[in-house]
Parts: structure tokens; sequence; C-alpha cells
């Protein structure tokens, strides 16, 4: 596999995962936990600024948004989770990996951030990483098993018995 389709399928998996979060719910959760307080207005107004700018392709708004969301209200994990995504758009994989290891800090049951981690690390060619990632994401929501078995940016280690050992435990 060329490191070109490596890029190429990593931007095409992040940039839906930013479609799917622009088209969520208008109600934006803290956390993955339901116990979680709601963020304060002033991180909401700046969260849904990034996403706006996000979605319309202004990146660098977007992660300016993202980030005085963060600095308003810290132990919120979605605007980490989408800042993420941000920096995986502009191929920024430390970073992204970077503010997805914060958010699992977090919230340690946040499937999708262990999900989008699983694939960040096999591009950065991090397999060991990248395994306990995807597991702990299947552990939290059997959901991920089936993105996981159509996903190509598993396509690299899909025969390895590590990554059939996750599908079917």
């Amino acid at each position: 596999m060329t490191t070109l389709y490596k890029w190429n399928a990593l931007l095409l998996i992040t940039g839906l995962m930013l479609y799917l979060i622009g088209c969520a719910p208008k109600v934006i959760p803290y956390s993955e936990s339901t116990e979680a307080p709601e963020p304060n207005e002033v991180a909401i107004a700046h969260y849904n600024w990034g996403m706006a700018s996000a979605k319309n392709g202004n990146f660098d708004q977007a992660i300016m948004e993202l980030h005085l969301a963060i600095q308003n209200e810290p132990g919120w994990v979605m605007p980490l989770f989408t800042l993420g995504v941000v920096y995986g758009n502009q191929g920024e994989l430390d970073k992204a990996i970077q503010v997805w290891e914060r958010a699992t800090q977090l919230d340690a049951d946040f499937a999708k951030a262990h999900y989008n981690l699983a694939v960040a690390y096999l591009h950065k060619e991090e397999k060991t990483r990248s395994i306990t990632s995807l597991r702990k994401a299947i552990q939290i929501d059997k959901e991920a098993i089936a993105s996981a078995k159509a996903d190509p940016a598993f396509d690299s280690i899909r025969n390895t018995s590590e990554f059939q050992d996750i599908l079917t435990n």
C-alpha cells in the first residue's frame, strides 16, 4: 500500500467522521459518559463556531475555535475529539493523536476516539498501538467490529492473527 493511498484513506475516514459529527443532533454531549455535566455556554458557542468553520473547510478558524472551546471547558471531550478530526483532515497525525489521547484520558469509554487512534497509529506504522486502541474501541462499542471489518485503513493488517483475534473475542 502506498503512502499516498494511506493518506487518502485517512483523509476520507476523517472527512466522514467530520461530516457525521457536523450532522449530529443539536444536543452536544459533554462526554460520552451520560453522567457528565453540560459544558458552559461560551465553550458551546466556540465549539459550534468551530464545527461550522470545519464544515466550510476553514480549518484554521475551526482549530482556533475548538482551542477556545477547550480553554473554556477543559474537561469537555467533544472539542478535543473534533480537533483531532480537523488535524487529521490536514494530515497532522501527531497532533490528532495527541488530542485523541487526551480525549481518552478524560473519557476512557470514548469508543470513537479509541477507534480513530487505531487508524492514526496504523498510518504511522505503529501496529501494536493500533491493535491496542482498536481492541479498546471494540470492548466499549461492539459496533466498532463492523466498522473495522469494512474500513480500508485496516487493509494492511486485516489478515494478521492479532486483527482476527480482536474481531472474534
